[in-house]
Formats: structure tokens, C-alpha cells, sequence
């Protein structure tokens, strides 16, 4: 009788072992990536309860404003949309932005880094070029004027190219850009905001897809 007793004991174990497996092996996933498990569930919640433009609208409105460009309400809509769709893969990607005046792009770097982004902010093509040299960037936006230089932010990425660093590239600047041919080694130009995160949500998708 004891063995049989240990038969049934030893049957009935294996046939729940895959559902304990399973089950385990779900708690361990929980637990080894709690941390974004719990970031994202912490914008879900957002999106939910206030919506994406609780978030994000003040910062971007912000920066149309300091740009002084027209942007419709449908536009300005499709890039807070896609802002939070992206925001997940924006987490922790490291975004190099060459400016030497960057009090006037805060806003668009405080929106970035609300979706996760990890942003370095350099001054000069010097201490871009070594940022570029010692660390891993998955995307560069650079002014063109700077340095006493108009078009240095140019003339800088295409040495960048030509030693083999560069990188996807987004020139952020002050004037319209409508019609105008986009420069070489560039992935994008603008003057909008919401162009550009549509332009960085195209990168970060390209990189991290």
C-alpha cells in the first residue's frame, strides 16, 4: 500500500509540475524586471487616469511657443501620441545634444527625459567630439550656428563621418525649413518641436526595434 500511496504521490506531482514551472517562472521574470514592469505600469496609469497631455502638453507647448511656430491641434496631438507610444524604448537611450545656448531648448530636453530619455548637453564641437569618442549615443541633435561659426553643427557632423563616429544625426534649429533640401549626413532637419520628437521617435525605433 505505501507504495502504491507513493505511485499516486509521485503521478499527481507530475502532472502539475509544468503549471508550478510556469507558474516560477513568471513569479522570476516579475521580480528580475520589476523595475520596468513598474515604470510602465506607472505611465499606463498615467495615460489612463489624466492622459498623455497631462504629462507632456505643458512642456511641449512650451517649447512651440519659445520657437514661435505654428502648430495645428491635430500636430501637435499626433506628437504627444507618439511620444508615449515610443516612450518605452526611449528608456535609458542616450541622446548626445550639442548647443551652446541649451537654456533655449530646455523644454524640449525636460520632455525627452520625462519619456525616459538619458540626455548629455555639451556646448562645443570639442566636447561633443569626445562624448562621442568615449561614450555610446544612440542619436546626436546639434544646432548648425555656433562658435562664432554658421554652420559649424554641419561642418562638424561631416568630420565626425569622415573619422568613422558618427551617428544618427537631428539638426534642431531656429529658422523654417520648408522646402529646403536637407543637408548631407544629417537624418533630419527642423525648427519644430513636434517634429522633432517625431524624428527621434524614428530613430529610437530604428535603433531599438
Amino acid at each position: 500500500m505505501a507504495d502504491a500511496g507513493g505511485e499516486v504521490w509521485w503521478v499527481e506531482l507530475i502532472k502539475v509540475a509544468p503549471g508550478l514551472i510556469t507558474a516560477l517562472f513568471g513569479i522570476a521574470l516579475v521580480v528580475i524586471n520589476r523595475k520596468t514592469l513598474g515604470a510602465l505600469l506607472k505611465r499606463m496609469t498615467k495615460f489612463k487616469g489624466l492622459g498623455i497631455e497631462a504629462e507632456f502638453a505643458s512642456d511641449l507647448d512650451s517649447a512651440i511657443a519659445s520657437h514661435g511656430v505654428a502648430v495645428s491641434a491635430n500636430d501637435r496631438s499626433s506628437a504627444l501620441k507618439r511620444l508615449d507610444m515610443v516612450a518605452p524604448l526611449l528608456r535609458d537611450a542616450r541622446i548626445l545634444w550639442i548647443d551652446d545656448n541649451p537654456a533655449s531648448t530646455k523644454k524640449e530636453r525636460t520632455l525627452l527625459e520625462k519619456a525616459g530619455a538619458r540626455i548629455v548637453t555639451v556646448r562645443t564641437s570639442t566636447d561633443a567630439e569626445r562624448e562621442l569618442r568615449e561614450n555610446e549615443y544612440v542619436l546626436v541633435i546639434t544646432d548648425v550656428k555656433r562658435e562664432n561659426k554658421p554652420a559649424e553643427g554641419l561642418e562638424f557632423m561631416q568630420r565626425m563621418v569622415r573619422e568613422g563616429i558618427d551617428r544618427f544625426t537631428i539638426a534642431y534649429v531656429g529658422t523654417p525649413q520648408a522646402g529646403l533640401p536637407r543637408p548631407p549626413y544629417l537624418f533630419a532637419i527642423t525648427n519644430r518641436p513636434d517634429h522633432l520628437i517625431h524624428y527621434v521617435c524614428d530613430v529610437i525605433e530604428r535603433q531599438r526595434l
